[in-house]
């Protein structure tokens, strides 16, 4: 496989898989801002923006945070390159670019949903249609997902797509722990609506129900941040994403009969995580190990781009 195909379905996986979190991240504010008190109305507003890493770009085309603009940005802004919109966009059109090694079926959800996105004007919804737009959103997503696991051939194309969709969730994960750390952080005394936060976390990452049937009904920020962190059962878990990247990798490895540094990487990142425990990352530091790991996931991708992307950048990647 050459290269640059290789890239194109590593970076396709990884813009939809942005685009759905993207849209969980709008889910999540947009509810904890029906609940927020007035004294930090725009807190989840900003938490996305800085979550995001768009908080600079954002203010430099508008003057305030609110609500409204901020949806605006990061579901429709044409120059903001992580807006839900554009990793759309960025999705079909790496796939478009390797029609040859991805499925008719594939092809046709990714095609369909860019489609039909053109006919949603960002002057015409309200606020209130966020959370519709959000689920369909993560329907497409879904159904992509389902439409590469099922059709697709498990070779290394195979490997390229799952590698960018569980880096880009490990990722992701990082930032949406965050958005909550920052409205209301880990050692938040006022217990009752820290829980309520937590809670509506957890039903937007599709997790209440498995959070309950792993740890009882009790709630407990010790066991949130395990369920997230470490539970090697939950499919969007820190721990989860970044084993099946390692998996990814390995089979990668195999394939090719040569083992890479990122493989090398991704056995490392693994084993340090799996030697802390909940308690260790509380005491220690909530914000300095989602700093550190969000800094061992781009060192990551940067192992994975010099492997087998010969070192050069994605056409839409900064």
């Amino acid at each position: 496989m050459l290269s640059s195909t290789a890239e194109k379905l590593y970076w396709a996986c990884r813009y939809i898989e942005r685009a759905e979190m993207t849209s969980r991240l709008l889910d999540v504010a947009y509810r904890i801002s029906l609940t927020n008190n007035k004294e930090n109305k725009n807190d989840e507003w900003e938490s996305i923006l800085l979550s995001t890493a768009v908080k600079e770009e954002y203010l430099f085309k508008n003057s305030k945070i609110n609500q409204r603009r901020v949806e605006k940005f990061l579901f429709f802004e044409e120059s903001n390159k992580s807006s839900i919109k554009n990793c759309v966009r960025f999705t079909r059109e790496n796939f478009r670019m390797v029609r040859n090694r991805i499925t008719r079926e594939v092809w046709d959800v990714i095609n369909s949903t860019y489609q039909e996105l053109q006919d949603i004007s960002s002057g015409r919804y309200k606020s209130s249609e966020i959370p519709n737009l959000c689920s369909w959103i993560k329907q497409k997503s879904s159904m992509l997902k389902g439409a590469i696991i099922s059709t697709q051939l498990s070779s290394d194309s195979y490997d390229f797509m799952n590698l960018g969709y569980y880096l880009e969730r490990a990722d992701n994960i990082i930032r949406f722990i965050d958005v909550k750390n920052f409205i209301s952080p880990i050692n938040d005394k006022e217990k009752e609506n820290n829980d309520y936060q937590w809670g509506i976390l957890l039903r937007t990452l599709a997790a209440y129900t498995q959070f309950r049937l792993s740890y009882g009904v009790n709630m407990s920020q010790d066991k949130i941040a395990h369920f997230l962190i470490f539970n090697n059962t939950n499919p969007r878990s820190l721990f989860y994403s970044l084993e099946n990247a390692k998996i990814h990798l390995k089979n990668l490895s195999s394939f090719y009969n040569l083992q890479s540094g990122a493989f090398s990487t991704s056995r490392k990142i693994i084993s340090k995580l799996s030697d802390l425990t909940v308690k260790e990352i509380f005491d220690n530091g909530f914000n300095d190990f989602l700093a550190q790991y969000s800094d061992d996931i781009n060192n990551l991708h940067i192992k994975i781009r010099n492997s087998y992307f010969g070192g050069v950048y994605n056409v839409f990647e900064d």
